[in-house]
């Protein structure tokens, strides 16, 4: 199982979990009750000193770069995206020094993806995940600060969850995409869901989310 090739290659102390989109999907599609198609995995590790220790842990698999500074590799047939615990305090806007599991869901772009599973031990960790998923809503994490050079990244990954679960935006939310919003911003975040395989039409994914918000 491809969960079970990943969570092998990092030895403890440090600690893999799957993070983020994959959990949000299989609620989703339980609440649905439709199927979701699982194309990518994301992991997240804890307690690796750099990104070429990390590197070094899957030398064999050959793993490339994606977009945000994180590896990419296959395993099993998944896209496998696996990054450092302390890049996403980076693309936050905070200082990338992980002091705790909490801390480091506070600063997820989204509280809809604000959640880790630990494949060890069975052990899921949420901020907010689990309300946002029971009151259908996109909120932003509560240290997600938006700042350059992730400001496309983060417009973006807000029109694509916006696709994917119908879900109403929150007060905030509407606010920072407005903020944002820019012609500069919008091209920025088209290009990127077009580097991404699951994104059918981000033009009109990006769009779509320009409107919520003027509505």
């Amino acid at each position: 199982m491809a969960i079970d090739e990943v969570v092998g290659h990092v030895a403890a102390p440090a600690q893999t979990f799957v993070f983020g989109g994959v959990l949000r999907n299989a609620v989703l599609a339980e609440m649905l009750q439709t199927s979701m198609a699982l194309r990518d995995l994301d992991f997240v590790v804890f307690g690796v000193m750099s990104d070429q220790q990390l590197h070094d842990a899957f030398a064999s698999e050959r793993p490339g770069r994606n977009r945000f500074g994180g590896m990419k590799l296959g395993v099993s047939g998944f896209a496998v995206d696996i990054w450092r615990a302390e890049l996403e305090l980076t693309i936050a806007g905070q200082t990338p020094q992980v002091t705790s599991i909490s801390d480091f869901l506070d600063c997820v772009t989204l509280t809809a993806d604000a959640v880790l599973y630990d494949p060890r031990s069975a052990a899921l960790h949420e901020r907010g995940f689990l309300e946002a998923m029971a009151r259908r809503t996109i909120d932003l994490g509560t240290r997600s600060r938006w700042v350059e050079p992730w400001v496309a990244y983060h417009f973006a990954h807000v029109a694509y969850v916006h696709e994917v679960t119908g879900f109403a935006l929150s007060e905030a939310a509407r606010g920072r995409v407005r903020e944002h919003a820019s012609s500069s911003v919008i091209e920025q975040a088209v290009r990127y869901l077009q580097s991404k395989d699951t994104c059918a039409n981000p033009r009109a994914t990006v769009r779509s989310l320009v409107d919520a918000v003027e509505e």
